[in-house]
């Protein structure tokens, strides 16, 4: 164990991130593979938040919102803006494994790290979850004879064995897989204006109310979707994981994390619009929100374009269920090679496939619980947004102590760049914070609580630090 703060922060080689793994004797073993391109990168942060997702979320958002859905993720886009660049700014720092808990660990102390590890997984195990529970939905909603467990079980089995087999496979499909997605965004948008110019829907392409109604706006419910569809733009944390399997990490993936939420929160919020001008009446004319979509796209290109979506939203699910997974099977690593967790199980890496296999065994396992939210898809939904805005939050506080007090950066670009952002980052996540259902805040609370008692199991009543261990030259 190491005791000195020198060591803490570790070796020029462990910030480098050279991705060695440990053996139950804490020496190097198999090492993470540096294959990504920025290419990969978007294309991974894409699919691990899925371009199909708004539609998705059309139903239960179009209904809490009272048809401001657009609205609600420009909210999401300018409250994510500030925390994507945090990340950018840490993994220049710390291009490691591990994401939000590398960065707080290192930045910050390592008792945060592990909180901020610890609520992470939070999401991270479910959100893997919440994918496949759609993908479980909507197939049943097409193919009732087959019960929504059946679907997930074999999405998951899927998942898992693609994971397996490494990022340099998925990482292929994921570029095949995004592209069809965005394909289809863009056709559904020309059919939509086709539709909105031949008379029906809102008759109009400018529609200011499809954004902002203010008769009819409830600040509280906009903020709360805001706060779900923070899950959303995951993405942008997912490629942040993958830093020791990039090629030039300092500068190849801050520019994926910026790529991936600009551009999908751009993205969201005009496809939201064109959905809610194809359907003013949504908000009180839908049967079930949980399948929203399938009510509207049959108004526009009939039953051939819902089954068109039904496939590519259904492998939609299934790729961000697998970026998922990949994403959660690293931070666990992460931890697992800090001892922070039996280093035994989740800090080995498959000699074989370079890829820690057991953590995705893991993962997927935890997934299949979707199984029991079958009826629940916003209670699901909520519960996720716990773990991403609160770590969300310590990434934004980590680059303040980081580079404002630690390295005292403090000339006038560097205040606006690490003080100020980051500043403006944690504002704007205390608000979704709040805004966040209070059930899923209890359950939160609740994980978070049974987080801090293991630790002071594994630090003998938090007498010992949770420290990394060293690498071979450590």
């Amino acid at each position: 164990m190491v005791t000195t703060e020198g060591k803490e922060f570790g070796t020029a080689a462990n910030i480098e991130g050279v991705g060695t793994a440990a053996n139950s004797e804490g020496k190097s073993t198999a090492g993470f593979r540096r294959v990504l391109t920025l290419r990969h990168l978007v294309a991974f942060g894409l699919a691990y938040l899925a371009p199909t997702v708004v539609f998705n979320y059309y139903g239960i958002i179009t209904d809490l919102t009272d048809g401001m859905m657009a609205l609600a993720y420009v909210v999401t886009l300018v409250a994510m803006f500030f925390t994507a660049y945090s990340y950018a700014q840490m993994v220049r720092a710390f291009p490691v494994s591990g994401s939000a808990y590398s960065y707080v660990r290192k930045a910050v102390n390592p008792w945060l790290g592990f909180g901020t590890g610890w609520v992470m997984l939070l999401d991270y195990l479910l959100l893997p979850m919440v994918c496949y529970l759609l993908f479980g939905i909507y197939m049943n909603e097409y193919v009732p004879s087959v019960p929504v467990a059946a679907w997930v079980i074999a999405g998951a089995f899927l998942g898992a064995l693609v994971n397996v087999l490494g990022v340099k496979v998925s990482g292929r499909l994921n570029v095949v897989l995004v592209s069809a997605q965005i394909l289809f965004c863009l056709s559904l948008i020309g059919l939509i204006t086709a539709y909105v110019l031949g008379g029906d829907g809102s008759g109009s392409l400018l529609v200011p109310q499809a954004l902002v109604d203010v008769a009819r706006l409830d600040p509280g419910n906009i903020l709360w979707a805001a706060s779900i569809l923070s899950v959303s733009f995951l993405g942008f944390d997912a490629v942040s994981t993958l830093a020791e399997e990039t090629k030039d990490a300092r500068k190849t993936v801050p520019r994926g994390i910026l790529i991936v939420c600009v551009g999908a929160g751009v993205g969201f919020a005009v496809i939201s619009y064109f959905l809610q001008i194809a359907w003013p009446s949504a908000p009180s004319a839908m049967k079930d929100p949980d399948v929203g979509i399938f009510e509207l796209l049959p108004r526009i290109g009939g039953e051939g374009l819902s089954t068109a979506f039904l496939v590519t939203d259904q492998t939609a699910s299934i790729l961000c269920a697998m970026a998922a997974i990949a994403a959660v099977s690293r931070v666990l690593y992460g931890m697992g090679r800090d001892r922070l967790l039996p280093v035994r199980f989740f800090g080995h890496l498959s000699p074989r496939f370079g890829t820690p296999v057991n953590n995705i065994v893991f993962t997927s396992a935890i997934a299949l619980t979707a199984v029991f939210f079958s009826d629940n898809l916003l209670g699901a939904a909520s519960l996720t947004s716990f773990g991403a805005i609160t770590g969300f939050l310590l990434v934004n506080f980590s680059v303040i102590n980081h580079y404002y007090f630690r390295e005292r950066r403090r000339t006038g670009t560097d205040a606006v760049r690490f003080l100020v952002m980051p500043a403006i980052g944690i504002a704007v996540n205390v608000v979704l914070w709040v805004n966040i259902d209070t059930s899923a805040k209890l359950l939160g609370l609740g994980w978070l609580t049974l987080g801090g008692i293991y630790l002071g199991a594994v630090t003998k009543g938090f007498r010992l630090l949770p420290q990394p261990i060293l690498d071979e030259d450590g």
